[in-house]
């Protein structure tokens, strides 16, 4: 994805979850063709750090989105995504992100004010 496009996803984002990341989360975890994540590889994916992806994920499994698996002798931390409509929206909410990016490119506004944050 290119940096511009995680501008305009990260700003949705905030405005729909009040936290930057957590949009591109879901829509990782939404791809994952067998619904199990893991940190460290949603963390690469990304390319982000752990601790931007540490907040998302609490409240994704605090909302029943998620369920950890136990650690056992892995050090990886591994999800799995529950079956919701919310993947749909974060969908959805992605394809909107996208329509205001070529909107705005469209116009010629916009495309030189956001700073990338990672």
């Amino acid at each position: 994805m290119a940096s511009l496009d995680r501008v305009f996803l990260r700003d949705k984002s905030q405005a729909a979850f009040g936290q930057r990341y957590r949009l591109e989360v879901m829509l990782a975890i939404a791809d994952a063709e067998d619904g199990f994540v893991a940190l460290t590889d949603l963390a690469k994916q990304l390319n982000v750090t752990i601790s931007n992806l540490q907040g998302p994920l609490k409240s994704l499994v605090t909302l029943g989105l998620l369920t950890p698996i136990p650690h056992g002798d892995s050090r990886h931390r591994f999800y799995l995504r529950n079956p919701s409509t919310a993947w749909s929206w974060a969908k959805e909410l992605h394809d909107q992100a996208h329509l205001d990016n070529a909107a705005r490119a469209a116009d010629g506004e916009g495309t030189d004010i956001h700073i990338v944050q990672q």
